[in-house]
């Protein structure tokens, strides 16, 4: 199992100048802190284009009331003189009303359109522009612009107010005579002024809002984004196998729960990778000691549990190998049970069976761990000795003999088995591999059998 397994999916982060910067025009707080403050500039136009809207309209209102009512007063101070048809009062009339603020001129005509006096403040130079023949039409109310002889263009509201006057004591017996139209403006400048310093707070306002929203956006979207760009560093971290990495981010609300969900489910995941890894290591202990087990059970007679002949030759050809490459000798010692057939059918195959082992077991105490004997035939057996030369092998096999003529002849004294016994190394004649080695060994035991069996003989 591969502990450092890394997900090649993951983005990779960018790095130079070019790629940090792309990187911040990327990230979440970037695009996060370019939607609050538009939403905070879309706001503040919303509002100040409402109240721009608002307030002309509420101006533009008052503008027209006040001229309307300044009209009014003039119609019914006018409407005795136009009466008596006293031209020279209405004169003085328009004179003295046009320049008194927030009049710009005064107009009467009579019902035939025929102008009968007028006037215009002493400063104002429109009432030659506004003069109107005896056939045009009375004009109805509505702001006008001229443009001045500055090329300066001059907004006034221009209204034209019936003058009227009403006989009779009763009011539904009263009658109402028209008298002509009084004609009057009122300069609109000052309505432009109030609403242009109102535009000019409006947008004061706006640019404040947006200046002080700049930082509060900055702080509150880093709170945001610092969390979100630990907690992602961090699971980068997990990816590529640092299990032990965790979120230090500790907050309340929903990234806090997020950072709290991860490292859960970062230790849930590591407690159950060490496990799995324990019971990896573990199966694969059991693993090695039941394959060594089926190694030793496929590799050993049943019977007296020395190696068999497969495996006795597979170790035969590597240490002949090592003795080669090292220079060193190599000696085997091949052994068969004197009259082991007769002992074997007078006292049963039982009795033969317990004699075979016991040559093992006598085998077995007489080698070195790194001695290799085998079971090679029915009652043959041959023995393994790395790094031993013939003499030491002659009398490690008069060892064996002598030991195993003791313990059969104590526990089996009319059985009357002995052993014959071969020796041979490479220092031998012919032998020039493992299979010449056996031979060698087999020649010698033969060799032993026709001097009359129970001795030793070295190839």
């Amino acid at each position: 199992m591969a502990d450092n397994a890394s997900i090649s999916s993951f983005p990779t982060p960018r790095s130079g100048i070019l790629a940090r910067f792309v990187n911040s025009i990327l990230s979440l707080q970037f695009k996060a802190t370019v939607l609050l403050l538009m939403l905070t500039l879309g706001a503040t136009s919303s509002v100040a284009a409402y109240l721009l809207h608002s307030s002309g309209e509420l101006a533009n209102q008052q503008g027209y009331s006040q001229i309307v009512q300044s009209a009014s007063l003039l119609a019914k101070a006018a409407a005795p003189m136009m009466q008596r048809y006293d031209c020279e009062a209405l004169a003085a009339l328009a004179g003295e009303s046009a320049n008194a603020a927030p009049l710009l001129y005064v107009i009467f005509r009579d019902t035939e359109g025929r102008q009968l006096a007028a006037a215009e403040h002493r400063n104002a130079r429109v009432l030659q522009r506004l003069q109107r023949d005896a056939t045009e039409s009375v004009p109805v109310p509505g702001a006008s612009v001229l443009q001045t002889p500055g090329n300066q263009e001059v907004v006034f509201f221009d209204v034209t107010y019936p003058v009227s006057l009403r006989s009779g004591d009763d009011d539904q017996s009263r009658s109402v005579t028209l008298l002509g139209y009084v004609r009057t403006g009122m300069i609109a400048n000052s309505w432009q002024q109030t609403m242009a310093r109102k535009l000019d707070m409006i947008i004061g306002v706006g640019l404040l809002a947006t200046v002080a929203a700049l930082p509060l956006t900055l702080l509150l979207v880093r709170r945001i984004a610092r969390p979100l760009d630990s907690l992602a560093d961090v699971m980068l971290k997990f990816s590529t196998g640092r299990l032990d990495t965790r979120s230090a981010v500790r907050r309340r609300d929903e990234i806090g729960r997020l950072a709290s969900a991860f490292n859960q489910m970062a230790d849930q995941h590591q407690l159950t990778h060490e496990r799995i890894i324990r019971l990896n290591g573990e199966l694969e202990e059991r693993v090695a000691q039941r394959t060594q087990q089926l190694r030793e059970l496929a590799s050993r007679e049943p019977l007296t549990a020395l190696f068999n002949r497969r495996y006795l030759n597979e170790t035969l050809q590597r240490r002949y190998s090592e003795a080669v490459r090292y220079e060193s000798d190599l000696a085997c010692i091949m052994i068969d049970l004197d009259d082991f057939k007769k002992a074997n059918d007078r006292f049963g195959h039982q009795v033969g069976d317990e004699i075979l082992v016991l040559a093992a077991r006598t085998l077995m105490a007489q080698l070195r761990t790194s001695d290799v004997a085998a079971r090679y035939g029915g009652d043959e057996f041959v023995v393994i000795l790395p790094q031993t030369d013939l003499d030491r092998a002659k009398v490690l096999a008069e060892r064996i003999v002598e030991r195993f003529t003791t313990d059969v002849s104590n526990r089996f004294p009319d059985a009357g088995v002995r052993m014959s016994v071969g020796v041979a190394s490479l220092r031998s004649p012919g032998v020039n591999d493992a299979d010449s080695l056996i031979r060698a060994a087999d020649h010698g035991l033969y060799e032993a059998k026709a001097k009359g069996k129970d001795t030793i003989v070295v190839a």
